[in-house]
């Protein structure tokens, strides 16, 4: 594999992006000015929807290695993972799939106009304080237009600067392990001044993958190991946050990230040999401005972002004996929001967004597609103490171009959607219900490529009915925390688009009609055991009942659609003593298909993975020091995630990390 030389990328990146989300649970919900606050915040009002929050300092409780693996961990969402370091993974909640989820990086939304996904291989836990994912209406109305265009949101949040006595603070920290892999870090921010600070964040990525995996063939079973999956990845980012008054700020991002891996193919029929491989570079830059009066708040966003994907492959099938294929896509984005609150219970909010799409590539039959969407989100909220209310209308407008060929019919839609979330009685116990209405449009590949797209595809018209319950308890001692989450739903898909996986070229299907029926449970737990020691308890279950209804004398009807378990579920109990922190976590996921038709051949296997950490924290002369040790698949289990794509075994990882 060629190397890319990360050492030699340009460092022309400016200014940067601090989250926005961590000032607005201040400013949208309390409405007040920022204020420092010290231990677990309580919500002041019930919540309308459904999250679910993993704070980073949580990851070594939790056992959590990457994040995909904190996703795995929140009931609902599943995880497509080709396996590898780096193997594409693309998020799925509630059997919707991936292009259902909107994924922002410190509160603005990531992007692909090509096939709608976010490969959330490439963000890694040590850029991020939080990770959240909402499903569901947010109660907090004072977001862009994009965030209300989909059923739920996973939330990136990347770290913001903690300064204590000093004006700066420097981190590096290395992680190694089994594979070949090697990730340094290094961290640096300086503040300007009282508020003011910048922030640069660098870090480097390489492994070989060559990971051992079983290959069974009806009785026989040989020990292979997978090849063509080496990988080296790097990113550069730098963030600044300006306070322009004491009513307002500017935060911006500029982000730079480049990959050169090898995709080492399905292992079908001892066919485990693979030449393709996939080279992508990503830019983006993102500001925000933000003011504050005394009943209004106005928020703008503003982005660009570029990519391009470079594939080639080496077979006897190509004219020339190889394929060199490259795709670049552009997006460019405005976002402009107005909040006013009307009454001390009322408030209203108008955002309105523009994004322009164009894709261009050397394949034979590009034509060139431009899409302009308008986005408009009128929402109004209600609030007491016992009460929230929130209810949107969202407008989509779509405009369709291409250079060549037959243009697709222009889209537009109204979607509305209400949630409800009441507090009885006086113990921190809720109760909400919601309803959602979704338009999706049909991405680049869905529409206009033949080899991988189906131009005929509608877009998916999707409703989505919750109800659910929290229960939280808070002591000074003993049980000094738990939450309990009970959520059930149903789904109504019509013309649901569904992606068969494949490393690459995906296979795209229209179902027609699809229903969901499901169950999501999570429990968190913290119980004192004495003045030093502490017990963290976290598990989740997921009932995922997906069919497909779209024709009673179809093969399929009433079948699971694909990739989707009837059951799944985690855990992880983790203890904290003065001595040395362990924690143990278990990923269970119950049997699936891996096409429409559920029969033998196409069943995948229930399988569990179990997880041991070790971690500590002390204090040198200089500097704090973290340590951590992670055994992955600690039973040594042959699984997939994705048929064909052999997930390690039993693997390693180290880390240590330096605090200045």
């Amino acid at each position: 594999m060629n190397k890319f030389g990360f050492t030699n990328i340009v460092l022309l990146l400016f200014a940067g992006y601090a989250h926005a989300n961590e000032a607005d649970s201040t400013f949208s919900q309390n409405e007040i000015k920022e204020v420092v606050v010290t231990g677990q915040r309580q919500e002041p009002t019930p919540t309308t929807h459904t999250s679910q929050t993993i704070k980073i300092e949580e990851t070594e409780r939790l056992g959590v290695v990457n994040v995909s693996d904190a996703i795995r961990r929140m009931a609902g969402a599943e995880i497509k993972d080709y396996g590898g370091i780096g193997g594409l993974k693309t998020i799925s909640v509630r059997s919707l799939g991936s292009k259902h989820t909107t994924v922002t990086y410190d509160g603005i939304a990531l992007s692909d106009c090509q096939n709608g996904q976010i490969d959330l291989g490439r963000f890694s836990l040590d850029q991020l304080s939080q990770i959240k994912l909402i499903i569901g209406e947010d109660n907090n109305i004072l977001h862009p237009a994009k965030h209300f265009t989909t059923p739920s949101v996973l939330e990136l949040q990347s770290a913001a600067p903690d300064y204590d006595n000093k004006n700066f603070n420097a981190t590096g920290k290395v992680n190694a392990g089994s594979f070949g892999l090697f990730n340094p870090l290094v961290s640096f921010d300086h503040r300007l001044n009282k508020q003011n600070w910048v922030k640069a964040t660098a870090d480097y990525l390489r492994a070989d993958g060559q990971y051992p995996y079983t290959l069974t063939n009806g009785q026989l079973k040989t020990e292979e190991k997978r090849k063509n999956s080496a990988v080296e990845s790097g990113h550069i980012e730098v963030s600044s946050k300006f306070y322009l008054t004491s009513k307002s700020q500017l935060s911006a991002k500029t982000y730079y990230f480049l990959s050169d891996r090898e995709l080492p193919g399905s292992v079908v029929f001892y066919n485990t040999h693979s030449n393709e491989t996939l080279k992508d570079k990503n830019f983006f830059t993102q500001v925000q401005f933000r003011t504050d009066w005394e009943r209004t708040t106005l928020l703008a966003n503003g982005k660009f972002n570029w990519s391009a994907c470079y594939y080639h492959d080496e077979a006897k099938k190509y004219p020339n004996g190889e394929e060199n294929d490259n795709y670049f896509q552009r997006e460019w984005y405005g976002s402009v929001v107005l909040r006013r609150k009307v009454t001390r219970h009322f408030s209203f909010a108008n955002a309105a967004d523009y994004v322009f799409n164009s894709f261009n590539s050397n394949i034979y039959d590009c034509v060139f597609p431009k899409r302009h969407t308008l986005l408009d989100a009128v929402s109004g909220k209600y609030e007491n103490r016992w009460i929230t209310a929130t209810a949107t209308a969202l407008g989509s407008f779509y405009k369709n171009q291409v250079e060549k060929g037959e243009t697709p019919k222009d889209q537009k839609r109204i979607s509305p959607a209400l949630a409800v979330s009441v507090k009885p009685f006086q113990p921190d116990l809720y109760f909400r219900v919601s309803f959602k209405d979704i338009f999706r449009m049909p991405t680049f590949n869905e529409l206009y490529f033949d080899s991988f797209g189906a131009k005929s595809l509608n877009p998916e018209r999707t409703k989505q009915y919750n109800i659910g319950t929290t229960y939280q308890h808070q002591s000074e001692r003993g049980l000094k925390n738990l939450s309990v989450s009970v959520d059930a739903y149903y789904n109504e898909v019509k013309d649901k688009i569904v992606a068969i996986p494949r490393m690459f070229v995906w296979s795209i299907i229209n179902m027609g009609y699809v229903e969901i029926k499901g169950l999501d449970c999570t429990l968190n737990g913290e119980v004192e055991t004495s003045r030093r020691t502490r017990v963290f308890v976290s598990a989740k279950y997921a009932y995922q009942y997906a069919i497909d209804k779209t024709d009673e004398r179809s093969d399929i009807y009433k079948h699971q659609i694909p990739y989707t378990p009837l059951h799944s579920g985690n855990g992880s109990i983790a203890f904290e003593n003065p001595i040395v922190n362990i924690a143990y976590s278990l990923t269970a996921v119950g049997k699936r298909y891996c096409q429409p038709q559920n029969n033998k051949a196409n069943k995948m296997e229930p399988y569990t993975e179990h997880g041991l950490t070790l971690y500590k924290q002390f204090k040198l002369k200089h500097f704090d020091t973290k340590l951590r040790g992670d055994i992955i698949n600690l039973t040594d289990k042959q699984y997939e995630v994705v048929k064909f794509y052999p997930m390690p075994k039993r693997s390693y990882k180290a880390s240590v990390e330096f605090n200045f």
